[in-house]
């Protein structure tokens, strides 16, 4: 049994969280632990039935196999499921950022997005899957919980695109409105006025932080959303709530993108994520605030400064050019305004567009720019904070500051450039992050051991830009695989199998994880359809040989910095949604990567591009395709037919004209497979439906051409019988393999119903020949006719019980008699 937890005291995040992991993972059991509040207990008691959750005291513990996580990497905060991290596999699903005391995570996802309920959705509209309004609506609320409607310093697109796809499954946006308007009752607001006029505001390595206390002995309001209204009136970076309440003093911390508050409040025994985070000690609200900002500095990102942020060199003009002359400068190099310089090159002013358009509009082309600068122009040293330059910038209502160094003009900040310093630069090193912490760990090592240079390369790269699951994990070295491998074996107690002809190693830690260790190779074909032959070779040439550009990216591990490796434009082409290959011949030389692309394309809701589709049209020709053997198709088919979801692969086949070419079938029902995708069913029930409209001759062609067991001929006419009918006997279902009963399952509601009743009728005692005799009747082959009858009377449900068989077969044998 799977077992799903999160933290102790859950939000509303938290409790979102739980309901669509469950979703996820259909056959655990979620339980929520104790501690919520008096809005969240509100919601879970309308949603009970909804959210199905189980108590703690409903769980054996000897019977959990994996624990599933959500909304938390911390250990101590899923107590008392914090032992079960030591012997059973972690699956996390979080959005904070590491704890000290981090769960040794082997899957899952962990992106710092605005909720974790963020991160569950986007996985569940990947896999297709479809969710109720209610539970659709109980996300929503989550998200807008944690992200503050969306304008949280830690809120990401992502956190939207979650948003409207659970307004697209139906989500009510007045559940959101009802629990978070509780959030300013009267108590709360006499709270909030109460801590505003006692906040003190203090500079933090540059930063503004507002730190507020009060005591509160009679009720306890919500603190988090009063810490999110103080970050607002402030303007500050970051505010601390403290407030005493029942001996305790709780702190909630809200703040911009410059403050890491999760990080400062650790300290504490608190946590959360960078821009909202919560603790609670026994320490005094004086005690708690004084160890707060003792430390807090190493938690602050120092303001960015003129010269981290200018542009350099300056466009300029001088004083005596025309102003015809400076537009054409304007429009040449895209500016709204040019630094103005004298004859010896000194900053003389500043002119803009609009004053230029506005001369030019005046007839006054001809006439010398100084005539339409601002003299004396306001200016900044390059050490000048960036809040300083902004200051200039609203108080002199201008658009851009000259920064001088020594009296000498060396860059210029706009307001563009100001906007853009306030957006979260992109850093290549998160995506390393949101691995899973048992694998950064084990990377972490194997970057610290390689002497050469190490990247993570392949499917990992693209699932961690995409912010999915991360399920193989590939290392290349551009050294000796063989080396490394055993060098990290030995310092994590693992398992290194190597295959030095090959130059490939896996490595199996303790902890569950496997890493695919390989030296950088090439590879080349001796013909269309030849298996590869491989040498060594670089990184670059290591990227070239893979299929599809998405599959070519990698993260350089070692030397730092972690830098992403993209030379075929892997990652231009996820934003776009489309699956290139490499080079031209790549579907000749193998053609087998048609059917993975399928899968590919299927598996992440992409399409091919284009030209990769032409490609693909003139690989299908026959004299391309007999050089693949039957069995590689076959193995590609039946890792197509392994998906989660199958029918989005077999859409792509279908559609790219692969289907009907390599392996001979024109079609196959998608409403079908779309239930069989739904049923989680097995490859073997795909492969049946796939082949459905086959007759008995063609079935057995197909499947000794691909070497599949004749047996599923006959389960293939069984099949075709009993839908053609509408109708299951007894006889029949004796001779149903499990795959057949997957498909029977979603033939029709009829016959799911019948093989209920057909397998709960087998458990149940059944009338034999020695109680016919018992009742009298001589040995001979009237017993037999007696079951007969009796049987037939069972199939029509006229008698269901065994008492009832016995009362007839009485009634038989009087009449016989």
């Amino acid at each position: 049994m799977q077992l799903i937890v999160t933290h102790l005291a859950p939000d509303f995040d938290a409790v979102a969280s739980l309901a669509l992991a469950k979703l996820l993972h259909k056959d655990a059991l979620a339980v929520l632990p104790g501690g919520a509040d008096d809005g969240v207990n509100t919601l879970i008691g309308l949603y009970r039935d909804v959210l199905n959750f189980a108590e703690p005291g409903d769980v054996d513990s000897d019977a959990v196999t994996g624990l599933i996580v959500v909304d938390t990497a911390s250990k101590s905060r899923i107590r008392p499921f914090d032992a079960l991290a030591e012997r059973v596999p972690v699956t996390l699903y979080d959005h904070h950022p590491r704890p000290q005391d981090a769960l040794p995570a082997t899957g899952g996802v962990r992106r710092e997005l605005g909720a974790a309920a963020s991160i569950l959705t986007l996985l569940l509209e990947r896999k297709g899957m479809t969710l109720s309004p209610e539970l659709a609506s109980v996300a929503l609320l989550g998200i807008h919980a944690d992200t503050g409607h969306l304008s949280y310093a830690s809120t990401r697109s992502e956190d939207a695109a979650a948003c409207a796809y659970l307004l697209a499954q139906g989500a009510d946006l007045a559940l959101v409105r009802r629990f978070m308007s509780e959030a300013y009752e009267p108590q709360q607001r006499q709270l909030f006025w109460r801590l505003l006029s006692a906040a003190t505001e203090l500079t933090v390595g540059g930063r503004r932080v507002l730190s507020a206390k009060a005591e509160q002995p009679d009720v306890s309001p919500k603190l988090a959303p009063i810490a999110a209204e103080l970050l607002e009136w402030s303007g500050a970076d970051a505010v601390f709530a403290l407030v005493r309440m029942d001996a305790t003093t709780h702190i909630v911390a809200r703040a911009g993108p410059f403050v890491d508050v999760g990080a400062a409040l650790s300290a504490l025994g608190g946590g959360g994520h960078k821009g909202a985070a919560y603790a609670a000690t026994d320490l005094s609200p004086a005690e708690a605030e004084a160890e707060l900002l003792s430390g807090l500095v190493t938690h602050v990102s120092p303001p960015l400064r003129a010269q981290d942020v200018m542009s350099s060199p300056v466009k300029t003009v001088r004083a005596g050019s025309s102003v015809s002359e400076a537009i054409a400068s304007l429009t040449r190099y895209g500016h709204n305004g040019l630094a103005v310089l004298d004859e010896v090159g000194r900053l003389t002013g500043v002119v803009s567009r609009r004053s230029l358009d506005r001369a030019l509009r005046h007839g006054l082309g001809n006439a010398p720019v100084s005539g339409q600068m601002t003299h004396k122009p306001v200016t900044a040293p390059p050490d000048a904070p960036l809040p300083d330059i902004e200051a200039l910038i609203l108080e002199h209502n201008v658009g851009r500051i000259p920064i001088l160094k020594d009296g000498e003009l060396v860059g210029i900040v706009t307001r563009s450039d100001l906007l853009a310093s306030k957006r979260e630069a992109h850093n290549e090193g998160e995506l390393l992050e949101r691995l899973p912490y048992a694998l950064q760990d084990a990377l972490r090592i194997a970057a610290e051991l390689s002497s050469s240079t190490l990247y993570l390369v392949g499917g990992a790269v693209r699932d961690l830009i995409l912010g999915t699951p991360v399920k193989d994990a590939d290392v290349v070295v551009e050294g000796r695989a063989e080396v490394l491998a055993k060098a990290l074996a030995e310092s994590l107690d693992g398992e290194a199998d190597c295959h030095p002809d090959f130059g490939t190693c896996t490595l199996r830690l303790p902890n569950g994880v496997a890493l695919d260790i390989a030296s950088a190779r090439d590879e080349y074909y001796e013909h269309p359809g030849a298996l590869p032959q491989v040498t060594a070779g670089s990184l670059s040439r290591d990227l070239a040989r893979r299929d599809f550009s998405l599959n070519a990216l990698a993260l350089r591990l070692s030397p730092q910095p972690v830098s992403l490796f993209d030379p075929f434009g892997g990652r231009r082409d996820l934003e776009k949604r489309e699956l290139r290959v490499l080079h031209p011949l790549s579907f000749v030389e193998d053609p087998t990567r048609i059917v993975r692309g399928a899968r590919l394309a299927g598996r992440l809701g992409l399409r091919f591009a284009p030209e990769t589709a032409d490609l693909i049209k003139d690989a299908l020709k026959p004299e391309v395709l007999n050089q693949v053997s039957a069995a590689r198709f076959r193995s590609e088919l039946e890792l197509t037919l392994a998906e989660p979801r199958v029918l989005p692969a077999l859409n792509q086949l279908s559609e790219q004209g692969a289907l009907s070419s390599i392996f001979g079938l024109r079609g196959f029902d998608k409403e079908l497979m779309a239930a069989l995708d739904e049923a989680e069913t097995t490859p073997e029930s795909y492969l049946l439906a796939l082949l459905l409209n086959l007759s008995g001759a063609a079935s057995r062609t197909w499947l000794t051409r691909f070497g599949y067991p004749l047996r599923l001929a006959d389960s293939l006419t069984r099949l075709q019988t009993i839908r053609r009918r509408g109708h299951l006997n007894p006889e029949q279902f004796g001779r149903l393999g499990e795959a057949e009963r997957a498909l029977l399952r979603v033939f029709s509601s009829d016959l799911a119903a019948r093989l209920v009743e057909l397998a709960t009728r087998t458990k149940e005692r059944g009338l034999t020949g020695s109680d016919v005799i018992g009742l009298g009747l001589p040995e001979g082959p009237q017993v037999g006719q007696i079951l007969s009858k009796v049987a037939e009377a069972k199939d029509e449900g006229k008698v269901t019980t065994f008492e009832e068989e016995l009362e007839l077969a009485k009634q038989l044998i009087s009449q016989e008699t």
